[in-house]
């Protein structure tokens, strides 16, 4: 099954709504997207991500694939209203993805929340879902590290995707990325840029608390002859246990470079031990309170 996944996977996210801090063109035209997903398929990416809830994301991934010779590795998530039927929802939000897209390999809980609020209920119909052949896969998609250690507990889940970024290193100093390693879980990093703040040659006021450390990390990116991006997407691939990054695009163009980051050089040991002292001093809990609304 891992053979089909590339390093790269599309997050496809823009392609059915305005989404992220550095989104500079907004959403594009079918025609754009379609362009994109053609970049994709000629890079080698072989994996794309998408949502219920990205919009129309689902439905022009659909049409494209009604076009096209491409095939793709596919994650989708589900997300529950909080309603008073969940198993009905459910069906809602599993029927939506097979209308637009027929089968996905791998099907998500959105929410951590959900997870844990739901995962006994909604265990067997995700399971019927694999024997009814609309997925091969079932797992989840997290927001905090506490969220790992609740997936671990739910041991029929089989991939997760995870916030992580080279200014977080929290998952791997808790153990947790190597026990989801040792349980045999696919694990897809999202976030890998910080949601575009480590694209960005100013950081936002609201996050200048960060810049300092920001600026260390082009300290180190220089002293391994690497640009900031390449060394942010080299150390999280490079992370045993990691399945695939990934990287949402707004244009064809964007595909094709991070296609060719995902193929930059290894950082050395020297600077993989900079980034994990200067880790150490970041408040990344701040951080990421802020970017999820919690500030």
């Amino acid at each position: 099954m891992t053979e089909q996944i590339s390093k790269f996977t599309l997050g496809t996210v823009q392609l059915g709504m305005n989404y992220g801090m550095a989104n500079k063109t907004g959403q594009p035209s079918t025609e754009q997207a379609f362009a994109i997903l053609d970049a994709a398929a000629e890079n080698g990416v072989t994996s794309l991500d998408t949502a219920v809830a990205y919009g129309t994301s689902e439905e022009v991934i659909g049409k494209y694939l009604a076009q096209s010779q491409n095939r793709f590795f596919i994650t989708s998530k589900f997300k529950l209203a909080g309603k008073d039927d969940p198993l009905a929802e459910f069906e809602q939000q599993k029927n939506l993805t097979k209308e637009h897209l027929g089968k996905v390999n791998m099907y998500f809980y959105h929410d951590a929340h959900q997870m844990r609020a739901y995962g006994s209920l909604l265990r067997e119909p995700m399971e019927r879902m694999k024997e009814e052949g609309l997925t091969s896969m079932v797992g989840a998609s997290v927001y905090e590290v506490e969220d790992i250690e609740d997936f671990l507990k739910c041991e029929w889940l089989q991939g997760i995707q995870v916030p992580m970024n080279i200014l977080d290193n929290r998952i791997v100093e808790s153990g947790l990325l190597e026990e989801l390693k040792k349980r045999g879980v696919l694990v897809f990093v999202r976030s890998v840029f910080l949601q575009g703040l480590l694209c960005m040659d100013t950081v936002p006021e609201r996050f200048e608390f960060l810049g300092p450390y920001v600026e260390e990390l082009r300290d180190i990116a220089k002293s391994e002859n690497m640009s900031l991006r390449e060394m942010s997407v080299a150390y999280i691939r490079d992370l045993p246990g990691i399945t695939s990054l990934a990287l949402g695009c707004e244009t064809a163009g964007q595909v094709k470079e991070n296609a060719a980051l995902i193929g930059v050089k290894a950082i050395s040991p020297a600077g993989t031990d900079a980034i994990r002292a200067l880790g150490k001093r970041v408040p990344i809990q701040e951080a990421m309170d802020r970017i999820l609304g919690k500030k």
